[in-house]
């Protein structure tokens, strides 16, 4: 499982071979929708979505349903990894800035908080170096109850 991999890595960055692992465990959705992680670090998660026509509106721009998802994706893996965890979220607050039609859509989640319960992330999307979205995402921690 996903979150296996992401929590044995401990406190380091993923190498290349267990980021081949999540990757390979991704979500049918984050599959569907082209979602790649390209790093997972101990300070945030990059991510890299290619646009096709799955993720298009009938206007011919990347759904902004599909914008909120990517960053409660990449977000909740980042959660998962800060904490060693599973997370799940409890507020997703995503402004659209600019839209997109095509190329790549580059995902950098980075911490506002880490609590022992609840996380903060931003999640910055960008088209062509352009800022395109900018998410914030609240998650919660599920720990285990002894």
């Amino acid at each position: 499982m996903m979150y296996e991999t992401l929590i044995n890595a401990g406190q380091r960055a993923l190498n290349d071979e267990e980021l081949a692992a999540v990757n390979a465990q991704r979500p049918v959705f984050d599959t569907f929708i082209g979602t790649t992680f390209t790093s997972i670090g101990c300070d945030g998660v990059d991510a890299e979505t290619k646009v096709t026509e799955n993720v298009l509106q009938p206007a011919g721009l990347v759904n902004g349903g599909v914008l909120a998802a990517i960053a409660e994706s990449v977000g909740s893996v980042a959660g998962v990894k800060a904490a060693l965890a599973p997370v799940v979220g409890m507020s997703n607050s995503t402004d659209f800035l600019r839209g997109v039609k095509d190329g790549t859509i580059e995902t950098q989640a980075r911490p506002v908080h880490i609590g022992k319960t609840t996380q903060l992330w931003r999640i910055e999307m960008r088209n062509n170096g352009r800022l395109a979205a900018v998410s914030q995402l609240r998650t919660m921690v599920l720990r285990e109850k002894n």
